[in-house]
């Protein structure tokens, strides 16, 4: 029988946890264990967590006794490390799962390889606080990524960790990464990409609940979610492909291992530089809109902000 782990970090989420895991529990594929790791509620968190174990045995609490704040990144890499599965889901607190999301996400395990790491993640609809559809079908046929290629995921993340499940192959090279650098969904699709397979489900299989304590969400202004974008492109961006040089440099190819290198030297390099290497990548940020990426690709050679 398969192991399914579904990983679930709560803080402060007393509002709509009993909703996400209520529609974890109407699965249609019943064998899935749930792992929620609190890290560091002050509200009613901790009870309804309790409440939920004491009702359901698939549910589990693995920190009932060292409650601490050590941010989402690690937090779900201790969920992940706890406890063994065939596949892991990603979870948050604050959304809704569709009764088939775990059945149509197996559907699609079988014919590939479970050698090498793979990760597939499916479409969303953005809601309100009351789960009324605000955009349906976010990652659209125009604008999603399909086996994305490497230069295009350094600069955007194209896997909604929400919607993601990851083997076990890409759950054990995830944990030995040492260095915590931004969103561990960013982070597994960037492995995923590198070393394994991405694949897309054109489904919409969760509601992502939109509210002001997202710990990310849908920026409604498009122009402040490009600038927002590229921040972390300075950052966070750079941050990564210099941990995947670092951490995993005997696993790179020499092509990847160009990729990342010239991408990395977009921060170290003078102008010209940037606009060679931007010129010669083309980085895509978007498929669906050629504006954004233009702007992008501007942003990146004129370095703001620096």
């Amino acid at each position: 029988m398969v192991v399914i782990n579904i990983l679930l970090s709560t803080y402060n989420g007393e509002r709509y946890l009993s909703e996400q895991i209520d529609s974890i529990i109407n699965q249609t594929y019943p064998n899935w264990k749930l792992l929620i790791r609190d890290d560091g509620s002050t509200d009613k968190t901790i009870t309804i967590i309790n409440e939920y174990v004491g009702k359901d045995n698939r549910i589990e609490y693995i920190n009932p006794l060292q409650v601490e704040n050590v941010g989402v990144h690690k937090s779900f890499k201790r969920l992940a490390a706890y406890k063994k599965a065939d596949y892991y889901f990603f979870c948050d607190q604050d959304d809704f799962w569709m009764p088939q999301k775990i059945e149509k996400m197996l559907e699609n395990v079988g014919e590939f390889d479970s050698n090498i790491p793979q990760l597939w993640y499916s479409d969303f609809s953005s809601t309100d606080e009351n789960l009324n559809v605000i955009q349906q079908n976010l990652r659209n046929p125009n604008g999603k990524f399909v086996n994305p290629p490497l230069k295009d995921v350094l600069v955007c993340n194209v896997v909604t960790g929400c919607t993601a499940m990851i083997n076990n192959v890409l759950k054990e090279l995830w944990l030995t990464n040492k260095e915590i650098v931004g969103y561990h969904d960013t982070f597994c699709g960037l492995l995923a990409v590198t070393f394994g397979k991405v694949h897309f489900l054109d489904e919409v299989l969760i509601l992502y609940r939109q509210h002001s304590n997202n710990a990310a969400g849908i920026v409604s202004k498009k122009v402040k979610g490009v600038l927002t974008k590229f921040w972390d492109l300075n950052h966070t961006s750079t941050q990564r492909a210099t941990t995947i040089l670092k951490e995993y440099n005997q696993l790179l190819t020499d092509s990847q291992r160009k990729t990342l290198n010239d991408f990395v030297g977009l921060s170290k390099n003078n102008i010209f530089y940037r606009l060679k290497t931007v010129v010669n990548y083309r980085y895509l940020y978007s498929l669906g809109d050629w504006k954004y990426t233009l702007l992008m690709r501007i942003l990146l050679i004129i370095r703001i902000g620096e």
